[in-house]
């Protein structure tokens, strides 16, 4: 089955770009989310963060894998030389390849009012993880930074759900959403440090259909948004304009990645979750993973850059997910 949409332009001047969406019928997500494409396996990965399931796509193929995960997943980074650093709901744990806990990673998040959420590697290495109130009311959220050495810094408070996040080409920004405050923030981003400063507002939703969940940075510097509420997902220039907007075939998309062998294939996750069954008969498509090829390419997705430990270390569970 195919979807059609054309991406609007928003601002004079802009080529006028039309993006056709494709979708994998099965497996339809109840709640998609963190879309991560694997350069060595070449295939995308995705989560159910209600069934507490990881899949993995072969795009030559669209065969997907289905695995099960012990606790409810936010959101996860590739390890260089294999494995992965994945937040559960409560807890932020280093897998191997096998996908076995090896060590829990402390942040000093207080779990009795937030919930690990969405997350991303900067291009040093550094897995920055965001949290969210889980009545997704009250500003209590927080953003970690994860060095390499598996020390967390806490940079930013007061968030009431961090959602995406993504990187300038340049590495001099950092984006990072606040769907609670329907924001996205920028920052100026210091690679050599890992240090941000200079918060101000980059694109505010307040007043739009939707609200901005996760992102995804091309190569020209534009950010991709997916706007969950609204069926769109939008690009936005450097100085935050909105310049083209694509419809997708259901109204709750969630997140947005690049990937295939140029990097220039779309995809975007999406989910059930809060419908009706009104809403979910009306639209049958929610939940599915969509793709599509687009005219600019996106960047890799940078590996965090923990070594897996040995195999014979103690794993420890602090907390339940």
């Amino acid at each position: 089955m195919r979807h059609r949409a054309e991406a609007r332009n928003a601002a004079a001047g802009e080529h006028d770009m039309t993006i056709r969406f494709r979708h994998i019928v099965e497996p339809r997500a109840v709640l998609g989310e963190a879309p991560v494409w694997d350069p060595v396996s070449r295939r995308l990965h995705w989560v159910d963060c209600d069934q507490k399931k990881l899949f993995r796509l072969d795009a030559r193929t669209q065969a997907v894998d289905r695995i099960d995960l012990p606790h409810y997943p936010g959101s996860y980074a590739f390890v260089r030389g294999g494995g992965m650093v994945m937040a559960y709901r409560n807890q932020l744990v280093l897998l191997d390849a096998d996908l076995a806990p090896i060590q829990a990673i402390e942040t000093g998040a207080d779990f009795s009012r937030e919930r690990f959420n969405d997350g991303a590697c900067d291009r040093r290495g550094r897995f920055w993880i965001g949290t969210m109130d889980r009545r997704l009311k009250e500003p209590v959220g927080h953003l970690f930074r994860v060095d390499p050495d598996l020390r967390a810094t806490c940079m930013v408070s007061d968030l009431i759900a961090s959602n995406g996040i993504a990187f300038s080409p340049d590495d001099k920004v950092m984006y990072h959403t606040d769907t609670g405050a329907m924001r996205i923030y920028a920052y100026d981003f210091d690679l050599a440090s890992g240090s941000i400063a200079n918060r101000r507002v980059f694109a505010d939703f307040t007043g739009q259909r939707g609200r901005p969940d996760g992102c995804a940075i091309d190569s020209e510097g534009h950010l991709w948004v997916a706007e969950i509420g609204a069926g769109l997902i939008v690009r936005i220039d450097p100085m935050g304009a909105r310049v083209q907007t694509a419809e997708v075939a259901t109204p709750r998309p969630t997140s947005v990645a690049f990937g295939g062998e140029s990097l220039r294939t779309l995809y975007v996750t999406s989910m059930q979750h809060g419908l009706t069954p009104e809403q979910l008969a009306a639209e049958p498509l929610a939940g599915c993973l969509f793709f599509a090829e687009v005219e600019v390419a996106g960047l890799p997705e940078p590996y965090f850059g923990a070594q897996p430990l040995s195999a014979g270390h103690q794993f420890e569970q602090h907390g339940k997910s």
